[in-house]
């Protein structure tokens, strides 16, 4: 079987009349006739009822007409989505990205998007977890790469990478020699925190209620907002924080800060990216999501 048999199947039955579809296919009759024929000894039941002089589709037709324009709009979709690769695609593209991710995961991404897609324009907003969602909705932004959960009924979310939040310690403190700390230890640290709606914070709250640390109990000393400010107050001793481990590459291999695990709690989460249900991809949001999700791409972030 071929797309060409399955075309004219589909047009035969959109007409029920031959005639209409032969000269809509520019196809005779006869060799109508022979498609048709392919196909019902292919699938070993009659695809229409030819009684009475009057052509009618069988349950069995019916059933085959439903799958073949899925496989015929995903044809049409394909050959659409090449014929944009292929004629160089170019535009705008506005992103949004919680500070996590446009810090340490963004960067690669969009260099590798540039280097396949030159033509297209990035334009990057980085905001929290929240504010991103609300532009999303607003249609601020086409698209959003965020750190926290997105619950919102008119946004479709799909992870695209895990991650881990560690105890990050000023490189000195005296707990900075344990790999694990208890919850007591937490519980008594003093801590610097992200502004509340950081996806980062709603992660490692909602984590260690779970736990059995009421994250209200946690000794805030101070509330900042953005990740390079906490990271700055840490390295200054005024206090200890949950950041992603990525964050803190730099100045672990600088030796400014050290990072723990909680023992018997793990602090994972995905990043994930976000769409407007109500707002129709372009091809270009649509050749960005994809290219998250290519092998390659991927292998990228297992190495970050």
């Amino acid at each position: 079987m071929n797309l060409s048999h399955f075309r004219v199947f589909k047009t035969l039955a959109e007409t029920l009349n031959i005639t209409k579809a032969s000269k809509i296919l520019d196809l005779s009759q006869p060799t109508i006739n022979h498609n048709i024929y392919l196909l019902e000894q292919h699938y070993g039941a009659k695809l229409f009822d030819r009684s009475n002089k009057k052509l009618k589709i069988t349950r069995f037709g019916e059933v085959l007409l439903k799958y073949i324009n899925q496989i015929l709009d995903l044809v049409e979709h394909s050959e659409q989505h090449i014929n944009d690769l292929v004629g160089e695609l170019s535009g705008n593209l506005t992103l949004g990205a919680s500070h996590t991710i446009a810090e340490n995961v963004l960067p690669k991404i969009m260099g590798m998007f540039s280097h396949d897609y030159p033509e297209v324009t990035i334009h990057l907003e980085v905001n929290n977890t929240q504010h991103i969602v609300e532009h999303i909705l607003s249609n601020k932004l086409d698209l959003g790469l965020i750190e926290g959960p997105a619950t919102n009924e008119n946004i479709i979310s799909k992870p695209f990478m895990k991650d881990e939040l560690l105890v990050v310690l000023p490189v000195n403190h005296p707990l900075t020699v344990k790999k694990n700390l208890t919850l007591k230890e937490v519980a008594a640290l003093p801590f610097v925190l992200r502004e509340e709606g950081s996806g980062t914070r709603v992660v490692m709250e909602a984590t260690l209620k779970e736990a059995g640390l009421d994250p209200g109990n946690l000794n805030m000393v101070m509330e900042l907002g953005n990740t390079q400010a906490v990271i700055g107050a840490v390295e200054a001793g005024l206090g200890a924080t949950i950041l992603s481990g990525l964050a803190v590459t730099k100045e672990i291999q600088l030796k400014t800060v050290k990072t723990c695990r909680i023992a018997n709690v793990n602090i994972f989460r995905n990043f994930s990216v976000i769409v407007n249900k109500e707002k129709p991809l372009s091809s270009i949001v649509q050749t960005f999501l994809d290219f998250i999700s290519m092998e390659e791409t991927q292998k990228v972030f297992s190495n970050s």
